[in-house]
């Protein structure tokens, strides 16, 4: 049975941390049994400064805020009107705990079903891409006014509730409450009112046992639904399914993008050595393939152990593999795809070789193809899998932006190497001077993170004042 009474509601807030920002407008819509009981729209003096960002965003100014209520002024109303009734919203996890955050001010406990209408939407309508509120109003031709402001965004969510009631019958809207609303089993020491105070953005999150010893570290571009599916594993793996029994504390670090939670991840884990991070625990640890050439000219490849590669050699590295075996079994696809030698590559130790007497060698074992043709394909062979040469000749500066969550981060960068980091709030950058050290993550880390950016057209590379190359990368979130 769907619920007899719904409260369609928005919020705009100050910013978006429930725990430090306010919330400046409250929109809603009381819904019993299929109609509109109580309509209400409030702006509310939050008595903090109002960000530019946000006076543009919503059209509501400081002036706007002067005359208005505070919280405290409208919370009995507002408690009359949510009352006994399921919380609707676009993103439910924002607007509900604002509200729960200012009534917690107040000493006033507020609990409510919730159901969100983002996870509804992609549900139902799994076809379409993008469920941000902007696209369900172009997509559905729904009425909004004024976009950003808290009535008018509640009122798209009831005509988009009343939309799905006519496309869709009781049991799949049913089905897809129940989906919904359905909650992760907890750990026993978590509550759950900790895991709603996580934001939904990147960063970096640190799972710690009841002794404050370190667990894990991850990294998500949403780290609230990200740690909640540690929570929702069916238990499958012993080794998950442990390490959440032991979890008695969480933290966080936001970042302002992609780049810096897979940076600060990697760092974190190497610093910290977290239990149950073994594979990238243990820094640069791998078996190397440096290039060299044998006594007749060939090119061929040794294995090396390498901790820290040094930059003037990071040319000759043809590849980095986690064992011995590995690094063979990818020498034995690599020979057999573009017709290289297994003696010269140190396979086997005939000659000529196995592979030549299988017309898979042109011969190089016997002296019969030149090193000069031979060394070409060599090259060929190793190109897609060889440390990339620095793009840039030069140190180039990677920035990210979130301005929503006033976060702004800054990476140094020179020949695949972290030079620097900073962030706007002085507190969550990995330092301000490292050694110029090849990081073999750290390369296929920003070599991926480019390659992405670039050919996606998300950002665009120029030339600052310094004459340093700047790349800049800016997130924005979905409203």
């Amino acid at each position: 049975m769907l619920p007899k009474k719904l409260v369609f509601i928005d919020v705009e807030t100050t910013g978006p941390r429930p725990t430090y920002d306010r919330i400046i407008e409250v929109g809603i819509l009381r819904v019993e049994n299929g109609n509109v009981v109580k309509e209400y729209k409030q702006l509310i003096n939050p008595h903090i400064y109002l960000s530019p960002f946000i006076q543009l965003l919503t059209g509501i100014s400081q002036n706007d805020l002067e005359e208005a209520p505070s919280f405290s002024d409208v919370r009995d109303e507002l408690i009359e009107i949510l009352d006994d009734a399921t919380f609707v919203a676009h993103n439910v996890r924002f607007d509900y705990s604002f509200i729960r955050n200012e009534f917690k001010r107040f000493g006033i406990p507020f609990r409510a079903q919730q159901l969100c209408t983002v996870k509804l939407s992609r549900l139902l309508y799994p076809n379409f891409r993008k469920h941000d509120l902007s696209s369900l109003i172009e997509r559905h031709g729904f009425a909004c006014e004024n976009r950003h402001r808290a009535f008018d965004d509640a009122y798209v969510l009831w005509q988009f509730f009343q939309k799905i009631l006519e496309e869709f019958n009781e049991k799949k809207i049913k089905n897809a409450f129940h989906l919904i609303q359905k909650r992760p089993t907890f750990p026993k020491h978590i509550d759950p009112e900790v895991i709603d105070e996580i934001p939904e953005t990147f960063g970096v999150y640190k799972f710690y046992d009841s002794s404050g010893s370190l667990l894990y570290i991850g990294k998500s571009k949403n780290i609230h639904t990200r740690i909640l599916s540690h929570f929702s594993s069916d238990g499958s793996s012993t080794k998950q399914f442990n390490m959440v029994e032991k979890i008695a504390h969480i933290d966080y670090i936001p970042t302002a993008g992609e780049l810096g939670a897979l940076l600060r991840e990697s760092y974190l884990i190497k610093k910290l050595r977290p239990v149950y991070n073994r594979a990238l625990r243990i820094q640069n640890q791998a078996v190397t393939l440096v290039k060299t050439t044998d006594d007749n000219g060939y090119d061929t490849v040794k294995y090396e152990d390498i901790k820290n590669i040094p930059i003037n050699e990071v040319d000759s590295i043809m590849g980095t593999f986690k064992s011995k075996r590995k690094a063979e079994e990818f020498l034995s696809v690599l020979a057999k795809k573009h017709v290289l030698c297994e003696k010269i590559l140190g396979l086997n130790s005939s000659a000529p070789c196995f592979a030549y007497k299988l017309k898979m060698c042109k011969g190089a074992c016997i002296g019969k193809e030149s090193a000069k043709i031979y060394n070409l394909r060599f090259l060929l062979a190793f190109s897609e899998n060889k440390i990339k040469p620095w793009y840039f000749g030069q140190p180039i500066e990677i920035i990210e932006k979130n301005p929503f969550l006033g976060l702004y981060e800054k990476f140094v960068i020179d020949k695949w190497c972290l030079l620097s980091n900073v962030t706007s709030d002085n507190q969550n950058g990995l330092g301000t001077d490292f050694e110029m050290e090849f990081d073999i993550d750290v390369y296929n880390i920003l070599a991926r993170f480019l390659r992405k950016s670039i050919d996606s057209r998300i950002s665009t590379l120029r030339a600052s004042q310094n004459r340093k190359h700047e790349y800049q990368y800016e997130y924005e979130m979905e409203f």
